[in-house]
């Protein structure tokens, strides 16, 4: 005799319908949550700006450099590196007409920009429309920079490509330059900051970069930069700094010395590294530039602004207690224009 249940079993109706509901409940979740996930990456790609960063490789003598030949869409901004791995188009290794000037400009993060300041925003792309609409003739000026370089990074970058038959080399320093010198810890691929390859979606970045520093499970190695005191460090770093300096002496160069503040330089506090690297660049015959004055009228000019007393746009120029923003690259390009067209009235 069939024991198998009659279809017309009352009981049996009421199972199915509850497996075809778990089922298509199911599904449906599953289409929300791949719907969500879509939504959220784009959301995270093309509002946020991430899934692109700047990707960076080791060097063997210059520590580390960013990936050469390479344009990123980083937070809303465009970010270029050329064939030799400086925050710059490309451009040729030599001049190729007499009347160019040519303007290498060598720093860390301060000059860099990170992904933070567009290409249009550096100083030195700034710098370079200014000159050619000036002077009415060809300009270049070079960006040899990365986070968190120091002289010793600069000196071995210089040794590797040369100065670019540079008329005018500048050196933007800031006070914990001092005693920043490689120490060829590992950094790429290894730090938030410096990845090696391209995420495969953007909101892994998330979960791994900046989830991280919001909720204080790590700290941001960007903004992490403070003043140690080790002497034998900053005999090295003071080293690579003259050798920097007499090396463009040697091929003719004429050298610019700007130092640009930490905020709480510009509030007052003296840190030990202005006056020593102050010291190193007058021991060299000359006499450097001091962004300060101009970041503090720009502080104060905010703080009025602020409250309503003047009219206008922001002009705090930093984006943090020490990087400029596109502020700040306009007062380090208006700073650097003058005295280079000063340099340039000089030549016959």
């Amino acid at each position: 005799m069939n024991s198998r249940p009659s279809k017309l079993d009352p009981t049996t109706p009421p199972k199915r319908k509850r497996r075809r509901w778990l089922r298509w409940t199911l599904r449906i979740i599953a289409i929300l949550v791949v719907i969500l996930l879509i939504a959220a990456e784009l959301f995270a790609r093309h509002y946020l700006g991430l899934g692109d960063p700047p990707l960076w490789i080791e060097h063997p003598e210059i520590e580390y450099m960013a990936m050469p030949s390479r344009t990123y869409h980083r937070y809303g901004n465009i970010v270029t590196y050329n064939a030799y791995s400086m925050r710059n188009d490309e451009f040729s290794r030599h001049k190729e007409d007499p009347r160019e000037l040519r303007v290498m400009c060598l720093g860390d993060s301060v000059i860099n920009g990170g992904s933070h300041v567009d290409q249009a925003d550096l100083l030195t792309a700034r710098l370079k429309t200014r000159l050619v609409k000036a002077l009415e003739r060809p300009a270049t000026v070079g960006n040899i920079s990365a986070g968190s370089w120091g002289p010793g990074n600069l000196l071995a970058y210089v040794k590797t490509f040369g100065l670019f038959d540079a008329d005018i080399l500048v050196l933007v320093l800031s006070s914990h330059d001092h005693t920043d010198h490689p120490t060829f810890e590992p950094v790429v691929g290894v730090e938030r900051r410096m990845p090696d390859r391209t995420p495969l979606f953007a909101l892994s970045e998330v979960t791994h970069r900046f989830l991280p520093i919001y909720f204080g499970w790590a700290k941001d190695e960007e903004d992490d930069i403070e003043e140690r005191s080790d002497a034998e460090k900053v005999r090295k770093t003071l080293a690579s700094l003259r050798e920097i300096i007499y090396t463009a002496h040697e091929t003719g160069a004429t050298v610019i010395v700007l130092q640009h503040p930490k905020y709480e330089e510009v509030l007052g506090e003296e840190l030990p590294g202005h006056r020593v690297l102050s010291n190193v660049a007058r021991s060299m015959g000359i006499e450097p530039i001091q962004a300060a004055t101009a970041f503090r009228d720009a502080l104060e000019e905010d703080a009025l602004i602020r409250k309503g007393l003047q009219e206008g746009e922001s002009t705090m120029p930093y984006r943090d207690r020490i990087h400029p923003n596109q502020v700040g690259h306009r007062i380090l390009a208006d700073l650097l224009f003058d005295e280079i067209m000063k340099v340039v009235a000089k030549v016959p």
